[in-house]
């Protein structure tokens, strides 16, 4: 693909993780013009990632052409065109060595992500940007591992990326203006609303929507109102687009359940964030909502 001049100034942005947020943000990236190397453990993941961001395209590319209707062949090179900005890497020095911004957008363990930190700044250029995709950890946890503490923030997206518009920018306060500033203008190239997050438990929208969806599950236990009952009244009462139970079987509820611990041991003797049964329950099981097509609705 012949590259216009902007693209091949913009800056090469690597991820780790290839799970649905690590694609989705490289996707969002790519369609920007941003050239990504995407890491992940297994080959075989990548290339189901690179597939399901392949189809995305060629869903995106068909909507933009609604009034010109255009052959799946012609659909499919156009999403090929985007994709040769995507390189896709098992080995994290191979990934981040011409890296002008790292990514990580792994599972939601502290220590996982140390790691990959102090993997990545073994051979990554001295100005790259160190960025965690946390949703709920304090990146003040992460600090003791950075170098460079002023090229260190969070990006936190949401799920699904391609969809959704919101990104929270997290600083902490050693991160500099011109990391924030860069960011900012960042998620703006690439069609995403910025909006200016601290360092706290949860930042934002996850401090406000956790507590909200675990109420929703009490009063399921206490029998207050039936799931149905529940999803439907908030839907038709307050617009929202999915009731808090659909909301949760759509998170995962192993990912509910890992991020209210985080929450005990960040916020401790809250009693929002204490254990709930019936969640645990289900976790146990194995039962942990759309992925596994059984939570607390069977799909």
């Amino acid at each position: 693909m012949v590259q216009t001049e902007m693209e091949k100034s913009k800056p090469l942005v690597a991820i780790f993780g290839a799970g649905m947020m690590g694609s989705g943000i490289a996707q969002v990236c790519i369609q920007a013009g941003y050239p990504v190397n995407l890491y992940g453990r297994s080959e075989k993941k990548l290339l189901e990632a690179r597939e399901t961001i392949k189809k995305n395209l060629i869903r995106v590319a068909g909507k933009k052409k609604v009034d010109i209707p255009m052959e799946p062949e012609a659909l499919e090179q156009i999403a090929l065109m985007q994709l040769e900005l995507l390189q896709i890497h098992t080995d994290i020095p191979s990934a981040v060595e011409d890296a002008s911004m790292a990514i990580e957008a792994v599972a939601e363990n502290l220590d996982l992500k140390l790691d990959i930190f102090q993997t990545i700044q073994k051979t990554c250029p001295e100005h790259c940007m160190l960025i965690t995709n946390t949703s709920s950890l304090k990146l003040s946890q992460m600090l003791p591992v950075i170098k460079n503490p002023s090229l260190f923030a969070g990006l936190h997206f949401f799920n699904p990326v391609p969809v959704m518009k919101l990104v929270e920018v997290v600083s902490t306060d050693e991160t500099s203006q011109d990391t924030t500033d860069f960011l900012f203008n960042f998620c703006k190239e690439i069609k995403k609303l910025p909006v200016a997050a601290k360092d706290t438990p949860g930042f934002i929208v996850n401090r406000l929507l956790i507590p909200y969806l675990m109420d929703s599950i009490r009063m399921l236990e206490r029998g207050d109102a039936t799931k149905e009952d529940i999803d439907t009244a908030m839907r038709f009462g307050t617009s929202y687009p999915m009731g808090p139970i659909e909301l949760c079987d759509y998170v995962g509820l192993d990912v509910l359940q890992s991020t209210l611990k985080i929450f005990r041991e960040t916020v401790p003797g809250d009693a929002r964030f204490a254990p709930i049964q019936l969640l645990d329950k289900l976790v146990s099981e194995g039962k942990l909502g759309r992925k596994t097509k059984q939570g607390f609705y069977t799909y």
